[in-house]
């Protein structure tokens, strides 16, 4: 009786750690750029979705030139390159340009403006996806079931979640190696403490500005990325994941990537088991994770940064 509890909490682990691992890199993006511009940008979680749209139309792009000419192992890594190479480049390069355009425009504005501007721009973000990708769900599973499935005690489990969790983990650490060992990750932890005395020193803010802008997009378009090959993606999604990226910034803390890593994981873990047996809260669940931080500790878990 408990051996087969156990066993039926296997899958719904594995989708927990899939989830945060979407999450990770989706609140990850919005906290380095929040914490640095205190930028309160409600569209970040739009470009999650472009990126899955995005990711869509790579996979059928590249198995329909060359799916039929190369084997199953030479796709699949021809694959990758596409979903985790050019895609997070596509939606950083849309998402630079908007942010000459529509962003920069109302970096000095009060966080409420902020708000509603960025939420306009998801629901022109939203549009403009449904237009070019219809108002269909859309999938893209090839990568997928090249991996195949793992049997999990009789009963099949996609290796594509593992898969993207242990890559996102790779991620995870080279994010650390970057904030804690390379000159632009110490100049961002920096301007997100002060930003005027790191401008002081000689350094062009703007340009880091960009530079961490972009990184965090392609953070967010690589979700995305990482996301589709399992689900399919609609345009009404981007509005649920901006509640759980800012629950993954405000439980976690600003600036911080142990805390991005901390939130993801309560979160992936509370979705996943509340959709299996309390579905009916599973979001509520969430809601009152957040409400609990904030009342024991507003800055969130590893909050070292006050915006």
């Amino acid at each position: 009786m408990v051996a087969n509890l156990l066993i039926q909490q296997v899958p719904i682990v594995l989708n927990a750690l899939f989830l945060a691992a979407v999450l990770f890199l989706l609140g990850t993006g919005l906290s380095i750029i929040y914490g640095m511009l205190n930028f309160m940008n409600l569209a970040h979680a739009a470009f999650l979705v472009l990126g899955a749209y995005v990711s869509a139309t790579v996979i059928t792009q590249i198995v329909g030139s060359v799916g039929a000419s190369i084997g199953g192992a030479v796709l699949f890594l021809v694959l990758i390159v596409g979903l985790v190479i050019v895609v997070p480049a596509i939606v950083s390069l849309t998402g630079l340009a908007m942010e000459q355009v529509l962003f920069k425009p109302i970096y000095g504005l009060e966080d409420d403006y902020q708000l509603l501007a960025t939420f306009g721009i998801i629901l022109m973000m939203e549009d403009s996806m449904k237009f070019i990708w219809g108002g269909q769900p859309v999938s893209a599973t090839t990568p997928s079931d090249i991996l195949g499935s793992l049997n999990l005690f009789g009963t099949p489990f996609p290796l594509w979640p593992i898969f993207a969790t242990i890559l996102t983990a790779v991620i995870a650490a080279a994010l650390y190696y970057f904030f804690e060992e390379t000159r632009l990750g110490k100049i961002t932890l920096a301007m997100a403490e002060d930003t005027e005395v790191v401008g002081v020193t000689g350094i062009d803010t703007r340009k880091v500005h960009l530079q961490v802008f972009v990184i965090g997009l392609a953070l967010a378009g690589l979700g995305g990325a990482l996301y589709l090959p399992n689900a399919s993606v609609t345009t009404g999604i981007a509005l649920q994941f901006v509640i759980l990226a800012f629950a993954v910034v405000v439980i976690g803390g600003l600036g911080s990537l142990k805390g991005a890593i901390a939130a993801s994981l309560l979160i992936g873990f509370l979705r996943a088991f509340s959709s299996y047996y309390i579905p009916q809260i599973e979001l509520a669940i969430v809601f009152l994770l957040m409400a609990a931080v904030m009342l024991i500790k507003p800055t969130g878990l590893f909050g070292e940064i006050n915006a």
